[in-house]
């Protein structure tokens, strides 16, 4: 996940690891899972594969747990998933879509 390096998410500038820069005459680069109806939007390939890390665990971490470095221990981004999702049937489903999406 990309760590904001100069204030809150929102305002900040510079993120590590960095987020891609815009493309000329298209914008924002945007990697877009769908899946079982919903879809999935991420910055980065380094945000694909941190969901799919998380969404990997056998037992899914606490949301507030996950927030807490970035004191966002209600809005991180598991605790606003659409809870159809957080099967492990489904997590797996999903993850598997973006390894493979991370390798191709």
């Amino acid at each position: 996940m990309h760590r904001p390096l100069d204030g809150a998410f929102h305002t900040a500038t510079r993120f590590e690891p960095p987020m891609p820069a815009p493309v000329p005459g298209q914008g924002w680069p945007v990697w877009v899972l769908e899946h079982r109806g919903h879809t999935l939007f991420f910055a980065s390939p380094e945000e694909m594969a941190h969901v799919a890390d998380v969404l990997g665990q056998r037992v899914l971490a606490k949301p507030r747990r996950l927030g807490e470095a970035l004191s966002a221990v209600n809005s991180h981004w598991l605790s606003r998933m659409d809870k159809a999702w957080l099967s492990w049937k489904v997590r797996q489903e999903v993850v598997v879509k973006l390894k493979g999406a991370l390798a191709g």
